[in-house]
């Protein structure tokens, strides 16, 4: 048998970090990542014709994210402002509020709900400020409710079966909300009101991203691994089962397909750094008291579409979201290089969405079955898609002489000249170039996640950072965004990789 003291499967940030810190610790440590050929899990940008593309996260706190910062710092990884555009106002329909809530869109809804959730002043933005991430934590255990604790019930049953916010209110909120609202997941109520709580913040926010892309952070953490010899990096690697050698006994046996067959492997330790689509399916490998909290999260399907033209129809002032809603799409982004740098005078638009929008775009990916990377150029019926919604919108701005999109003069006056046919023939022609990424397909099944109202969330982590098959060797662990007390960012997968880190250094 092949036997490796530590064994971490899954080669995404928690993975690598995780073997980054042992290796260095002078444990042996062996990566099996499923892929054969792309390392970093969620992490993925591309260059797409210059621009940067990136499909995964791509704007970091590093303030409030301190795990995330020192990472970077140790990496030598540059973080640079992300000077994220403003939106334009949505026009959304008069509502019949409330006069205490009349004249307040919908963020500020949603925090005059939350606050009045916790007990507090709406207008108490010190009290936000003040919070720390020990404060988080006891609003986990304790926070109530009407004499309910909090994580036992969904954040929008709290926001309206109980009165905090009036029923019109809502309704502005599911019509003019982004989609980090979250009404259809119904997310755990005080895990969600943690998550606005550090968003809200005014102090120590500082919106960043890695300088180059963010995969950046993956490049920099596979040439350190590389660079030490108690490390062994195993591509196309992907472990299908895993039990106890014998009963008692802390040794673990595992199942592993590699593209030349199976093979069986054997460790003391094993670290499971995987995505909660393939850890569900390693299942009836865990005792059942791990297996059955599998479930204690909900799994966002969020997606991205870039298209890059060499004829941009948008201005350089052009802000972002404007007519959002005449496509299938959450946000929607418009990129062009800074006046006098801009050479070939191309630009970059990203859709950005969650369901229903996901929907509709989701049948243009090509690779059903395997969707373990951005699809690039492969299904010109996404140009044919997105060209005709856009050539809709614009001849219908210039018909009506109200130019609510920012275009150039030259694009203006085109659009005059043009049908609807002939508009929608020449965006489709000026497309360069174009990808889809659906992260709710497999491997990985969501982008990110949210903890189901009724779970104690400490107390999953608690056993996830450490447990066994009854020997007691606590040897086996699960790390990663999914289970963690900062969901859908590098910091939840480094938060628990520190709490794996820790049982390991202690037994």
């Amino acid at each position: 048998m092949n036997y490796h003291p530590v064994i971490i499967a899954g080669g995404g940030i928690s993975g690598l970090y995780c073997a980054w810190r042992l290796a260095l610790s002078g444990q042996k440590v062996v990566v099996l990542e499923a892929s054969s050929d792309r390392w970093g899990g969620r992490i993925e940008t591309e260059d797409l014709d210059g621009f940067i593309a990136e499909w995964g996260p791509m704007r970091f706190e590093p303030t409030l994210q301190p795990r995330f910062d020192k990472l970077c710092r140790d990496l030598g990884v540059k973080l640079t402002e992300f000077s994220g555009p403003e939106g334009e106002e949505v026009n959304a329909p008069t509502y019949d509020l409330p006069a205490e809530e009349m004249g307040l869109n919908s963020l500020q809804l949603l925090k005059r709900g939350i606050m009045l959730i916790l007990g507090q002043d709406p207008e108490d933005q010190a009290w936000i400020d003040a919070q720390t991430e020990a404060d988080y934590q006891r609003m986990r255990k304790h926070a109530q409710l009407n004499g309910q604790p909090l994580w036992s019930m969904g954040f929008w049953n709290a926001m309206s079966a109980e009165g905090a916010l009036s029923h019109l209110a809502l309704t502005k909120l599911r019509d003019t909300g982004t989609f980090y609202h979250m009404i259809p997941e119904n997310l755990n109520a005080i895990e969600w009101i943690i998550w606005w709580l550090r968003a809200l913040k005014t102090v120590g926010q500082q919106l960043a991203s890695v300088d180059g892309g963010t995969a950046k952070l993956t490049e920099s953490l596979m040439a350190k691994l590389r660079g030490l010899s108690n490390v062994t990096l195993a591509g196309g690697h992907m472990l299908t089962s895993f039990k106890q050698i014998a009963m008692g006994q802390p040794r673990l046996e595992l199942d592993v397909h590699t593209k030349n067959g199976n093979i069986q492997l054997q460790t003391d330790r094993l670290i499971l750094a995987l995505p909660r689509m393939p850890l569900v399916k390693l299942a009836s490998c865990l005792p059942e008291h791990v297996s059955s909290q599998l479930d204690a999260v909900n799994g966002f399907p969020m997606l991205k579409l870039f298209f890059v033209t060499d004829s941009p129809w948008w201005d350089y002032s052009q802000r972002p979201q404007q007519y959002a809603s005449c496509l299938p799409t959450r946000e929607i982004h418009y990129f062009r290089r800074p006046q006098g740098q801009d050479k070939d005078g191309h630009g970059m638009v990203l859709l950005y969405m969650d369901r229903p929008s996901t929907e509709f775009w989701k049948h243009y990916v090509m690779e059903a079955d395997k969707h373990d990377r951005a699809e690039i150029d492969q299904n010109v019926k996404i140009v044919d898609a997105f060209s005709l919604f856009v050539a809709r919108d614009v001849k219908r701005l210039v018909d009506i002489k109200r130019s609510g999109l920012k275009l150039t003069d030259q694009a203006q006056h085109m659009f005059e000249e043009k049908s609807l046919e002939d508009t929608r023939d020449f965006i489709k022609n000026s497309i360069v170039t174009y990808g889809i990424r659906d992260w709710a397909r497999a491997p990985y099944g969501a982008a990110n996640h949210g903890w189901q109202p009724g779970v104690r969330s400490w107390k999953v982590m608690d056993v996830f950072k450490a447990f066994d098959f009854g020997s007691g060797a606590k040897n086996i662990h699960i790390v990663g965004e999914a289970y963690s007390d900062y969901q859908g960012f590098v910091e939840g997968a480094l938060n628990t990789s520190e709490l794996a880190l820790a049982t390991i250094r202690t037994n």
